[in-house]
């Protein structure tokens, strides 16, 4: 189907060429109607409802979103809620160098105007799809990649497809934004905060089995992505299991030194011993001197599944599923110590955590002094404790963290360090309450105390 959006894309530029005016100009934006319809058709066929997509005069994001009522090429909404716009852009070449200041001016603001304002603690994904005909001016497409690159840097647009005419054919100039991309990866992020977990499981990583079976530590075997997602300590690619076709995550870490690598082998040795757990994230294949992991790739985050998690019921699966493989983890002397909306994966179906690069190994397993340094864990998420005596991590700094997550999701506001967050209703209210109690001592001590909390207030305040 893209193959049939990169047709309809040529020949916009052929139809504008032929009809010698300049579409920029031009108050007939309908001739882009093929290209959009073919954008629809394409993220159909990816498995968006049809009925969810609106283009034309429908295709508006609500006031709330700043700009009054937005006009976009396409909108995608489930419910009435937002899940994402995509804005068309053209750059004809008898007039790129004149307007390319103006054009990015007004991409910058309608993204930025989208990005300083909430809705129902969840913001739409932005897709950006730019067709440029090359014309004589050396100048334009240098300038127009260096701003389509801040535009992802700075988190302005999701996703961005970016096609250049010249010599009547098309060309795609950034391996990061083919339209084959732009579609397949926008298309996954709206179905994860569309669909939400599914009703049914299936079999545990049994889809996985070529992968392990073929798994050998080679990097080879892997295609990747070419751009990763970056997180503190490494980076983590997109990537297809070449043999088998399967599509995984590659976890590559950044750094040379002995902290990150003991940190990676960390990562990889906890996802051995907690193999077989339904709620820990795999570690599918790795190489020798532990440079990078293989993992499913995962459908969301938690953090992209904001709607879904104001749910106190979905909720209650999640906070459950995290606290099931913590508390395996933590009869094994493990603590976590960095649990926050981005770490907690869905998985087909399933809640897992992530990243243990910052857990704490059993005492007396320490790999090295000062590998701790002063301070572990995420701002708002992080125990107190953490910032003076990180190697003293408790099972209660792990619920300290997993309360605030639940805060998080029912008030949909970013916790502060030190600052109390409560949700408004109960029983969720009572059970953050105690969870993240300044001292250490007065929060639940284990897990099991956790959970019993959590039962003991919704027979209390649900019965």
């Amino acid at each position: 189907m893209t193959e049939t959006l990169m047709d309809e894309a040529r020949k916009y530029w052929v139809y504008a060429n032929n009809r010698s005016y300049d579409p920029l100009q031009s108050r007939a934006r309908w001739n882009l109607t093929p290209v959009v319809n073919a954008t629809v058709n394409a993220l159909v066929e990816r498995g968006i409802d049809r009925s969810w997509i609106q283009v034309g005069r429908d295709a508006c994001l609500p006031g709330s979103f700043g700009l009054g009522k937005t006009r976009w090429d396409i909108v995608i909404t489930k419910d009435e809620t937002p899940l994402g716009a995509i804005e068309f852009t053209t750059l004809p070449g008898l007039s790129a160098s004149k307007n390319l200041a103006n054009r990015i001016h007004d991409l910058t603001s309608r993204a930025v105007s989208v990005r300083s304002h909430d809705h129902g603690g969840q913001q739409p994904l932005l897709g950006l799809f730019v067709m440029l005909e090359q014309g004589e001016s050396i100048h334009v497409q240098p300038r127009l990649e260096e701003a389509l690159d801040q535009f992802h840097n700075d988190e302005f647009y999701d996703e961005i497809a970016y096609t250049s005419y010249v010599d009547e054919g098309l060309r795609e100039p950034k391996a990061g934004m083919t339209v084959q991309r732009f579609i397949d990866r926008f298309s996954r992020r709206l179905l994860a905060r569309a669909v939400g977990p599914l009703e049914e499981i299936p079999p545990y990583l049994e889809r996985y089995r070529e992968v392990i079976e073929a798994a050998r530590g080679v990097k080879k075997d892997y295609s990747l992505d070419r751009i990763p997602e970056k997180g503190g300590q490494a980076e983590v690619f997109q990537a297809v299991h070449k043999a088998s076709g399967i599509p995984v995550a590659f976890k590559r870490r950044l750094s040379p030194g002995r902290k990150a690598a003991s940190r990676m082998r960390d990562e990889i040795e906890i996802a051995g011993m907690l193999n077989g757990h339904p709620h820990a994230m795999p570690v599918l294949d790795f190489d020798a001197k532990r440079h990078w992991f293989v993992m499913p790739l995962a459908d969301a985050t938690a953090e992209e599944q904001t709607v879904h998690l104001k749910d106190p019921k979905q909720l209650h699966s999640m906070i459950k599923a995290v606290a099931a493989v913590l508390a395996e983890a933590h009869r094994h002397g493990w603590r976590h110590r960095d649990i926050k909306p981005s770490n907690i994966l869905l998985l087909h179906g399933r809640w897992t955590l992530a990243d243990w690069g910052t857990g704490r190994r059993p005492r007396g397993q320490t790999t090295f002094i000062g590998r701790t340094g002063a301070y572990i864990g995420t701002l708002g998420f992080a125990p107190p404790e953490l910032s003076v005596k990180p190697h003293d991590a408790v099972p209660a700094s792990d619920i300290y963290s997993l309360g605030r997550v639940a805060a998080w999701a029912l008030t949909g506001e970013w916790p502060q360090a030190n600052v109390p967050l409560l949700p408004t209703e109960e029983p969720w209210r009572s059970i953050v309450r105690e969870a993240t109690q300044h001292e250490v001592e007065r929060r639940p001590q284990s897990i099991d105390e956790f959970l019993a909390l959590i039962d003991r207030e919704h027979d209390k305040h649900c019965s």
